[in-house]
């Protein structure tokens, strides 16, 4: 590609290795496309030429397969949306672990010998919102994921919570003799919120030290 350009993108909504391959792989279909993307950074570096393929037909691509993407920005703006992702996943976890708490009580009770059973129509209240208001999230991912053609972690989640909650919902509303598993959907989307907190906090100081580590460098030649 004689008359290239190159660029690099901000990727987001990438969550593992299959993730950044896949979108590898829809980028280089594109005509005289050459790609990679680090999924430790979240970007893609792209070459193309600029006669045939566009921009907005890269980012178009990339948003068909499933994720989202803008052209880099400068520390300082990078720095607020990290800020704004941190304070996002605080917030969106902190609520899931207050509503999943009250579930898990009875279990951590069983450990002392005391027996406390919820009323089903108070696990029910707990855990919806936690299924499809904090985690309407791996839904979308999920939908995205499908859509573009490859199966993600939110489809995994998607799937595995959805099945434990509708469960409990029919035995609950069919008054079988089973067990509840309530807790077990809004367990496992409360501990995925955890990663994905500890997650936005690493790369956060990550970033600050990189951006500490160009700052110690001289802004003139001698």
């Amino acid at each position: 590609m004689g008359n290239s350009t190159h660029i690099d993108l901000q990727v987001t909504g990438m969550h593992c290795a299959s993730c950044s391959a896949r979108l590898e792989k829809v980028l280089n279909q594109l005509p005289e496309v050459a790609a990679t993307v680090n999924i430790a950074t979240e970007k893609a570096h792209i070459a193309y030429n600029p006669h045939n393929t566009a921009l907005s037909d890269l980012i178009t691509a990339i948003q068909g397969a499933g994720f989202d993407a803008h052209p880099l920005r400068d520390f300082a703006a990078e720095k607020l949306a990290r800020e704004k992702i941190l304070r996002h996943e605080q917030m969106q976890f902190f609520i899931s672990a207050t509503l999943t708490v009250p579930l898990l009580l009875e279990m951590l009770l069983m450990l002392f010998g005391i027996h406390l059973m919820l009323p089903v129509w108070l696990q029910f209240a707990l855990a919806t919102p936690v299924q499809f208001w904090i985690g309407r999230r791996f839904y979308s991912g999920a939908w995205s994921s499908l859509r573009g053609g490859g199966a993600n972690m939110d489809v995994l989640v998607a799937l595995g919570t959805s099945a434990a909650y509708l469960f409990s919902c029919t035995v609950w509303l069919l008054n079988l003799d089973q067990p509840l598993y309530f807790e077990t959907s809004a367990t496992l989307i409360t501990l995925v919120l955890l990663g994905k907190l500890l997650e936005a906090r690493a790369k956060g100081k990550a970033s600050s030290a990189l951006e500490a580590l160009l700052n110690l460098q001289p802004k003139t030649a001698q």
